[in-house]
Parts: structure tokens; sequence; C-alpha cells
């Protein structure tokens, strides 16, 4: 317990000097806090097996005393509770695991003792993981291992969404992750946070990473190449690349991701990392995947630019992406489009494909609909924005997003925040907005 409350204090004194500490305003009601997390892991010859333990402290924010929280275990969302789980946890210290429920990605751990009001205590385990060979966010294309959402995450209550392959079913509270990975000196691992060094160990280096003020923790390991640079607000730039992407083309992404993080702080307020890692792949099908300072990209504008604008919409503003996925995706596609130029297809918009079909709806109707959820969620929802603009006005729209992050930033969002901060800066009555684009459920 102190080795991690000297980690939690050394993370604080490398936050940002723009951020602030997490809102409980904005956080659920009820949820146990994860105050820090500390990760010692190893990995084998390839990066494709990792062991070590995990250190969650937690902290009860909540009037009432807690005796358990559920971990999710997102790692295994795709295989589920195969004989070899991809990953696993045991050994618990802190409390008591029961059998993995729901797929195999919760596992409910009763605590030792029950939690009072404003107190803390925490919860440890023996973790390994195994990145299946697949492209994905969560997978491994042959020397090249990608671990989002590997890393197992306390549950915010008992809301327990299944996982879903076509979006996402993530929930995460903002905290602070002080990470060790020990692994062969020819393999780089670009990681959510900064490097704080690298103790070299005869053929093998350990890196110690310190992410301060992020929802997840995501890394990649591999022969990647690199290339760096920064933006003109002064956020580093460190582009990995596999054997598939030329350095040319990795420039061309960084660039992207440059323009993106520098338009983001422009239009809606201050990026508060001081770097941001980009690993490029073909990934053959798999576009991208969003992660706090780090994202996984194909090797175009697209991807690169999407991922890169969740910076601000769930890294920063964080939402139930299984009930409302459209507060952040359509939002990040919104950002999108704004760089990119707006889609011929917004002049014909709203699409209704299916009288279920709704901005508003959420995966448990996607996720059994997946032909209509890229149409849906991203099409519709980012032309919904755009047509915002037209009613209201662009400076408009600007200043409402400023005020949404201001006021959520570090936290969680609810739809009728965001509907909220739109109607407070215009007289006009959104109303039939909202209804006109089947935008109105909470």
């Amino acid at each position: 317990m102190t080795v991690v409350l000297h980690a939690m204090s050394a993370l604080l004194l490398l936050a940002p000097a723009t951020a602030v500490p997490p809102g409980a305003a904005t956080d659920p009601a009820g949820a146990l806090r994860p105050v820090a997390y500390e990760v010692k892991l190893s990995s084998d010859a390839t990066g494709a097996r990792w062991d070590g333990r995990e250190r969650i402290i937690l902290r009860n924010p909540g009037p009432a005393p807690v005796d358990a929280v559920w971990l999710r275990l997102w790692g295994n969302g795709v295989d589920g509770c195969a004989a070899t789980p991809d990953v696993s946890v045991s050994a618990f210290e802190g409390g008591t695991a029961d059998a993995p429920e729901v797929g195999c990605t919760a596992v409910r751990v009763r605590l030792n003792r029950s939690l009072k009001p404003g107190r803390t205590t925490d919860v440890a385990f023996a973790l390994t993981i195994r990145v299946p060979e697949r492209a994905d966010r969560f997978g491994r294309v042959g020397a090249y291992n990608f671990l989002g959402n590997a890393l197992p995450v306390p549950a915010i209550g008992d809301d327990l969404p299944p996982y879903v392959s076509n979006g996402e079913s993530f929930q995460s509270l903002t905290s602070s992750f002080l990470v060790s990975l020990d692994h062969p000196a020819a393999m780089a691992v670009p990681a959510t946070g900064t490097v704080l060094g690298e103790t070299r160990h005869g053929g093998r280096v350990t890196t110690r990473i310190a992410a301060p003020l992020v929802r997840d923790f995501a890394w990649a390991a591999g022969p990647f190449g690199s290339v760096g640079g920064r933006t003109t607000t002064g956020v580093r730039l460190r582009t990995w690349y596999t054997d598939g992407v030329t350095p040319d083309t990795a420039r061309a992404v960084q660039a992207d991701v440059a323009r993106t993080l520098e338009f983001g702080a422009r239009e809606y307020g201050p990026y508060p990392y001081p770097e941001m890692d980009t690993v490029i792949g073909g990934f053959d099908g798999f576009q991208g995947m969003e992660y706090p300072n780090f994202v996984l990209t194909e090797p175009s504008s697209l991807p690169a630019v999407h991922e890169t604008a969740h910076q601000w919409w769930y890294a920063l503003v964080g939402n139930d992406e299984y009930r409302h996925p459209w507060l952040d995706e359509a939002l990040a596609q919104y950002t999108t489009d704004k760089l990119l130029g707006t889609p011929d297809y917004c002049a014909q918009a709203p699409f209704w494909f299916d009288p279920g079909m709704r901005i508003d709806a959420g995966m448990d109707y996607y996720a059994t609909h997946p032909d209509f959820y890229a149409p849906g969620i991203y099409g519709d929802g980012a032309c919904m924005f755009l047509a915002l603009e037209t009613l209201i006005g662009p400076d408009t729209v600007r200043t409402a997003l400023q005020h949404y992050l201001s006021a959520n930033r570090f936290g969680i969002a609810e739809p009728s925040t965001l509907r909220a901060a739109f109607q407070a800066v215009t007289p006009i009555d959104l109303t039939p907005f909202w209804d006109q684009w089947r935008n109105t459920a909470d």
C-alpha cells in the first residue's frame, strides 16, 4: 500500500498544469473511483504474452458503504469463456473473486472489508494477457501486438453491458496509471502516457510509464519504425509504424494527427497532455481505435483524424459508449468532417433505414443491426451537428462545445448534458430539431 501511495503522489506531480482533478459532479453516483493503478508486466520474446500484477487503489465517494467491485476484462470480449482465456486474473489481495460472468468479461470482487464512505482500499491480482491472432484493437498481426482494453478496469457500479465488436461497450472513470513493461530490447512499446525511464538488463529493457488523468491505458509491442515531431501547440508527437508502412506515409499520418490536435485545442479547449502516440498498421479491415494519448489507425487521413478527435470526445469528456454511442462517435466524426470536408450525403440526411434506427439508439440496437451503425451514428450523427450549425450558427455551436468540454472535463457526460449546452447558447427552441434527428432519449 505504501509503495502505491507514493506512486500515486508521483503521478499527481506529473499531471499537466492545465489539468484539474476529476469532478465528482460529473461522475455516476455510487461508483467506486479508481484513484490510481500500478501495473507491472513482463512479456515473452514476441510480446504476445504478458504476465505480472495489477493493483488498483479505490475510493468510495458515495454516501453508503460498498462491499464489492466488478472488474471488466474486456480482452475476453471476442473469445468469451475460452478454455484458455485471453485475459485471466488470480491470486487476489484485498478481496475474493467470484467466477467470471458476462462472457468472462466481468469478475465480481468481494472486498475483504466493507469500504466506508470517503475511505480508500486497494485490490491487487496476478494478471496474464495472451494477445489473440486477429486484426483488432486487442490482437496480433505478425510480429505486431496491439493491447487495447487489455488491462482490467473497474466497472461503474453494477452496470455490466456485454462486449460488442462493431462498436464499444466501454465506460471508465479518469484515474492515473504507473505502468512498468519488461520486454526484449529490440521491441518498442508505444503506450498511453509518457516514458519516465528505461533500464537495460541483458537483452531486455524495463520501460516505466506514467499516465496521469486518463480513463484507460493501452500499448503496442513489436519491431515498429518511428518518426517524431511536435505540434505548433507544443505537444510531442511519436508515430510508430509496421513494416508495411513507409516513413513518408507515417509522416503524412502524423501531420493529420498534428492538425487535429491543433484544431481541437483551438476550437474546443486545450489538449492537456504533453504527448500523443500514434500506431499505424494495415490492420486488414480494422480501421482504428482511440485511447488517451494513444491511437491505432490505418495509414490514411480519415481514421487518423477521427481517432485523434476522440482525445476530446471520450478521452476528456467520457460517456457510456454502450448506451449512448452517438455522444462521442458523432462528435468525433463531426470534428473529422470539419477538417476533411462535409460529405455530400449530408444534403439528404437523416437516413432512417429501419423504424428502430435512431441517432440516440444504443449498442443493444446497433449490435443486432450492424449495417445501420455507421450510417446512423457516424453519418447521421455528424450531419446532425453540421445541420445545427446552419440553424444556430457555427460560432454558437463552437461556444456550446467549449462550455460542454469545460464543465465535463475528465468526467462522464449524459445526452441531456450536451443538449442542454446547446440550448443554453441560443434563444431558438431546439426541441423540434432533436425530434427531427431522432435524438431525444437519455
